[in-house]
Formats: C-alpha cells, sequence, structure tokens
C-alpha cells in the first residue's frame, strides 16, 4: 500500500481546494454564460420591434409599445450581475463576451449603466406618451449598443 508524505499530502489537499471553487465557479458560470446568451437575445429582438413600432411605423400605441419597454427595463437589470465574473472562451466556446469586458470593467459598468439608464427613460417617455422623444433615445440606444458591441463583444 502506497502512503502519501506528509508534504504530498498538503499538495494534494492544496490541489483539491483550490480545483473546487474553479469547478464551482466554472459550472455556475456555464449556466451564467448561456442566460446572458439568452437574455441579449431577447432584448435584441425586443429592442428591435419597439425600434420598428416606434421609430420606423411612427405608431402612436403607446400601451403596445410599454409591453416591449417593460419586458426590456425587466431584462436589462438582468445583465450585470451576469457579468461578474470573466467568462474566457477556452473555458466557454459559446462565450460572445470579450476580455475587454474585465480588463476595462469600468468603461463597460459605465456603458451598461448608461443602456440601463436609457431603457427606463425610453419606458418613461412611453408612459408619458412622448412617442417622438421616446424614439430619439430609441435611435441613440441602438447607436450605444452598436459602439459597446464593436468592443466589448465577439461577433
Amino acid at each position: 500500500m502506497h502512503h502519501l508524505s506528509r508534504s504530498g499530502l498538503s499538495l494534494l489537499l492544496v490541489f483539491l481546494l483550490g480545483w473546487l471553487p474553479i469547478q464551482a465557479q466554472a459550472e455556475m458560470s456555464a449556466r451564467d454564460v448561456d442566460l446572458r446568451i439568452d437574455t441579449f437575445d431577447e432584448i435584441d429582438r425586443l429592442f428591435k420591434a419597439l425600434r420598428f413600432k416606434v421609430v420606423n411605423q411612427r405608431s402612436t400605441d403607446r400601451q403596445g409599445a410599454m409591453v416591449y419597454s417593460s419586458e426590456l427595463v425587466r431584462l436589462g437589470y438582468r445583465l450585470p450581475d451576469l457579468f461578474d465574473h470573466p467568462s474566457p472562451r477556452e473555458m466557454f466556446p459559446q462565450s460572445r463576451a470579450r476580455p475587454e469586458i474585465w480588463n476595462r470593467k469600468d468603461r463597460y459598468d459605465f456603458l451598461m449603466d448608461e443602456f440601463l439608464d436609457n431603457l427606463e427613460k425610453i419606458h418613461e417617455d412611453l408612459s408619458a406618451g412622448r412617442m417622438s422623444q421616446a424614439g430619439q433615445l430609441i435611435d441613440r440606444t441602438a447607436q450605444g449598443c452598436r459602439r459597446c458591441h464593436n468592443t466589448f463583444r465577439y461577433r
């Protein structure tokens, strides 16, 4: 029977204790990455529908537009927590997040906050019947999405 030396046992213990949190984080992060992708896809779908309704069609149906905007706000507030931990493509090939998100976290957080603020303002404008103002902000928000994606998202 082979016995581990005290230093060998210590090394094994350090390895196992170091490996377990990484493994737990990897499992949790994989779910987070999938949820993040699904959330962004749904935001993209809803935002395009809202933009088409308010900007392209110049709809006066504020209640219909508010259905989209309220769901956008709800989904938007799910996002910040989903970027707490890096998700390198080496571990999560499905990830669309570039490492710049965590290398330039202050900038990314600023842009995310701006996006969430815009979603709230759009919803407020729609609630107040200011369809034209909401449409202008929808267009500006779409430009911000492109700028953020160009820097922080893989295509």
